[in-house]
């Protein structure tokens, strides 16, 4: 959600913006204080429109939405789409009403939109924005049979017939947009537009636990695969050989979300402090000497990584977890992907004092020069402009 909060303060500050949610309108007012040029868009809430009244809503639930799915697709296959649905009155009254320059469709359940926008208008410039390239991740669930290979291929040819679909991919990093050009043989206009963070504020003070570190930080949505599997990882195997050296050393988990069923020794262990949700994540930063991202699967660019260095909190990740973020090994960040050099390189950060200040300064200035999400909104503009 930060990306898209984001994304959407940023083009509000060149262009007028109209924004279809399934989320309610009042659920944008909270993000205002941070994201001030929300105010000047125009949501609607595809959750708040009146329920359609057609010759459908005479038949029970279930049958008429099968039928009205149809009916608003033009097509008799396929199982119905409560997505589509829900936006589609709001969309063809737009399109019908008004004239747009650009539409950017936020995920792939919104890919189904480009068959009704191109009936209305068929000039539009309609841009994808990837989080992911999920014909990565589905490979990796597949390969642990923990999907099915239908949905696997299903992914994969949604993705590979981008070029078909939209007329632009915003990629997260250049990684993906090399994945997503082999993909679609080089035939996809693409942009990348990494993921960012506000860069303004001044770093906490590092005193405390610079010189006496206490608590590490694990930074994520737990209910996320890779997150529950990254922390799964690093607990057995790597978390012991820290206690060894660190033995009052804590764990702060940081995040929302359930862990799933069978990690019930990491939820009982004293020494993890799980926050849930916060209001506020900077406190936390603020009181970690390090920052860890164990993680092993996944695509796109880290956003907490990027965070962590924009407070000054020094990272050690796997290469996985800092895959789309232009880093410097040893210099901005440390890297790690076997067990034991993991646990080797957060011992020594941790009796290193000087290598921690030099790492954070390090990836402050990193951040400054190109996550900050006004240069980047700089640079999406340009792009949707054909600057």
């Amino acid at each position: 959600m930060q990306r898209f909060f984001n994304i959407i303060h940023q083009l509000a500050k060149y262009t007028e913006l109209t924004v279809i949610s399934r989320q309610k309108t009042n659920e944008f007012l909270p993000v205002k204080s941070e994201y001030p040029a929300i105010e000047n868009i125009t949501v609607l809430s595809a959750n708040e429109n009146p329920k359609p009244k057609d010759i459908f809503s005479i038949l029970p639930q279930k049958m008429q939405k099968a039928l009205r799915y149809r009916w608003y697709k033009r097509n008799l296959k396929g199982p119905a789409d409560g997505n589509y649905l829900a936006y589609y009155p709001i969309v063809k009254t737009l399109l019908q009403k008004e004239k747009f320059d650009t539409v950017i469709l936020e995920s792939p359940a919104t890919l189904n939109a480009v068959s009704l926008i191109r009936r209305y208008d068929k000039k539009v410039k309609i841009i994808f924005d990837a989080h992911n390239v999920n014909t990565n991740l589905d490979a990796a669930f597949l390969d642990r049979k923990e999907i099915s290979k239908s949905r696997y291929l299903h992914t994969r040819k949604t993705e590979s017939q981008l070029y078909k679909t939209v007329d632009a991919v915003l990629a997260c990093s250049d990684k993906d947009r090399d994945d997503f050009n082999r993909l679609n043989n080089e035939r996809l206009d693409i942009c990348v537009i990494p993921n960012g963070v506000s860069v303004g504020e001044k770093l906490y003070d590092k005193g405390v636990r610079c010189d006496k570190p206490g608590y590490l930080l694990f930074c994520g949505y737990l209910s996320a695969k890779p997150n529950s599997e990254g922390l799964f990882w690093f607990y057995p195997f790597i978390w012991p050989m820290v206690k060894t050296e660190f033995p009052g050393l804590k764990l702060v988990v940081l995040g929302s979300g359930t862990l799933p069923a069978g990690m019930g020794e990491i939820l009982n262990d004293e020494d993890l402090l799980f926050t849930g949700l916060v209001e506020d994540v900077k406190p936390f930063y603020n009181q970690s000497a390090i920052s860890i991202v164990p993680l092993k699967t996944g695509s796109g660019t880290r956003l907490k990584i990027l965070e962590a260095m924009s407070y000054g909190v020094p990272v050690v990740s796997t290469s996985q977890g800092a895959e789309g973020i232009g880093y410097t090994d040893g210099v901005d960040i440390i890297i790690a992907d076997e067990e034991k050099l993991f646990a080797q390189q957060i011992i020594h950060l941790l009796k290193d004092k000087e290598q921690r200040l030099l790492i954070q300064k390090n990836a402050r200035q990193l951040v400054e020069r190109k996550y900050d999400w006004n240069i980047i909104g700089n640079d999406l503009s340009a792009f949707i402009n054909n600057e």
